[in-house]
């Protein structure tokens, strides 16, 4: 079938002086949509995540140096003069707390304030026995009195004394729980008002891993650690619509004068060898858990409990 003619004239039918089309400009190239392309928000941000440390804006450094900061608040340290409280003490000085050290005795307080003092911190000592309503109430008028406010509780003094089932004695039972759990209690009750004040409230409690793990030879220091967990939760949702937080820490074995005193180099080294981390900690290894918890960095954070034990509860 034959095809039917063009409509249209081709250009070399028209001849030479057929019009031609006018040139149109090419369309712009399009932007890639590319978060990390050259001159993007996103490449410059990339930048400088990838910089090193050193070479990133001291915005960063200032913003995390803010969220740790402790300047011009004030803690109060119970079993303050040695151990894991001490190192505690000095740690919250170290971030700008000024800090009180309470315990027992009032000299061995002193020592740990006269190092804090020569490290150009701020600190007070005050005796305290947990176990005593007006000790604790004492402690907390006194703080005020002196330092102006309070922030920081941090529940830490405690007593080891242990006895089996078939030893156990009324008095016995009543004195583990009047220190461990009644005292942290009772400071936290006299503590509240003033911990209200400022919206930046924090309460820690120092319980142990000895909370979660059953040990035959020992009854009472377990069961109180194991309360005061339950005290740290309670608390923590009684107290946060005044803005205080409560939070707890279970540390594992740490190199303490106390433990060093309750176990041999071969029971430690043993201790070391069933540790997935391999080693005992040092006490100021849990300096940095317990600014975290006191601090801005968990302004979010309240009825938790931080297990501080290099893996030792991962294993039987």
């Amino acid at each position: 079938m034959p095809r039917a003619a063009p409509t249209t004239p081709s250009r070399s039918a028209q001849g030479p002086n057929w019009p031609r089309s006018t040139p149109q400009p090419l369309p712009a190239p399009v932007r890639p949509l590319c978060w990390t392309c050259p001159g993007t928000v996103g490449a410059r941000r990339l930048a400088r995540l990838e910089a090193p440390i050193s070479a990133r804006p001291r915005r960063m450094h200032s913003d995390l140096d803010r969220l740790i900061n402790l300047t011009g608040r004030v803690a109060i340290v119970t079993g303050g003069s040695r151990g894991l409280g001490r190192a505690m003490a000095i740690g919250l000085a170290k971030a700008g707390a000024s800090v009180v050290v309470a315990s027992r005795k009032v000299d061995a307080c002193q020592e740990v304030v006269d190092e804090i003092v020569a490290l150009g911190g701020r600190a007070t000592a005050i005796p305290v026995r947990m176990q005593e309503h007006e000790d604790i109430e004492a402690l907390v008028a006194t703080a005020v009195a002196r330092l102006g406010r309070l922030d920081i509780v941090v529940n830490n003094a405690a007593t080891v004394l242990d006895r089996s089932l078939e030893a156990m004695t009324p008095e016995a039972f009543t004195g583990a729980f009047s220190t461990n759990l009644l005292g942290p209690l009772l400071l936290t009750k006299a503590a509240a008002p003033h911990l209200a004040e400022h919206g930046v409230g924090a309460i820690l409690n120092i319980s142990s891993i000895a909370a979660v793990r059953a040990t035959p030879t020992r009854y009472l220091y377990p069961a109180v650690k194991s309360a005061l967990l339950q005290h740290t939760r309670s608390l923590a949702a009684h107290l946060a619509p005044q803005s205080i937080r409560v939070n707890a820490i279970m540390p594992g074995t740490f190199r303490t004068d106390m433990v060093e005193k309750a176990y041999t180099e071969d029971q430690l080294a043993e201790t070391a060898g069933h540790t997935p981390l391999g080693r005992v900690a040092e006490p100021t290894e849990l300096v940095g858990p317990a600014l975290f918890l006191v601090s801005d960095m968990s302004s979010y954070v309240t009825g938790a409990v931080l297990t501080v034990d290099g893996g030792q509860t991962l294993i039987a």
